[in-house]
């Protein structure tokens, strides 16, 4: 009698090696496709962050400009001369001498203090003074590193009809109603600039 003869085949070497090949190859690309994934979101979380940080920046500048001092807190500008060049004048609670920008603001519970913002270096800072009630006010204190970077810091004024100006303490003509703070810096090897513009109350 004749015996039957099996039907079941295994893999030959040659199949087992090229699945094993075909698996390393997807590993591999697999990682390499993770690993890309991970380095753009830590690109992103960068990015994000330093945005955040600009955005602090500037929210805290406005917060700080609409709480300055009017005129029933200090006296009003200085007389200014009709034959100088027009430029915006700012109300008595704020000054700027570039690239320092100062403002006498409420500390919400009837006293004052002076807080400053000033370009050192590649960096804006910001420097806060301590609260009273009497003039004058204690001058702003060491100075906190608030924003890295930075290649200029600039602040023009908004005059109704004229647009806008520059902010020349000495001699000013028209009442600004408005401020804009410009922050250029260099991000990602860019030279970038970012404006806010506050309303004056």
């Amino acid at each position: 009698m004749k015996q039957a003869h099996s039907n079941q085949q295994g893999f030959t070497l040659i199949e087992v090696l090229v699945a094993l090949a075909l698996m390393a190859l997807l590993s591999v690309i697999s990682w390499r496709a993770l690993d890309m994934v991970d380095r753009s979101r830590d690109r992103l979380n960068a990015s994000a962050d330093d945005t955040l940080s600009l955005v602090r920046v500037l929210g805290q500048i406005e917060n700080d400009i609409s709480r300055h001092a009017g005129n029933d807190i200090l006296a009003t500008a200085t007389p200014w001369d009709p034959a100088a060049p027009i430029s915006a004048q700012l109300p008595p609670g704020i000054t700027w001498h570039e690239p320092v920008l100062t403002v006498l603001r409420s500390a919400h519970d009837g006293s004052w203090q002076q807080v400053s913002w000033d370009m050192e270096g590649h960096t804006l800072r910001r420097a806060v003074g301590q609260a009273a009630r009497t003039l004058p006010l204690p001058q702003p204190g060491a100075s906190e590193l608030v924003l890295g970077q930075v290649d200029g810091f600039m602040v023009r004024g908004w005059v109704p009809g004229q647009g806008w100006s520059s902010l020349n303490v000495d001699n000013t003509k028209a009442a600004a109603t408005g401020l804009e703070i410009v922050i250029a810096r260099h991000h990602n090897g860019t030279l970038e600039t970012y404006r806010k513009v506050v309303l004056l109350p």
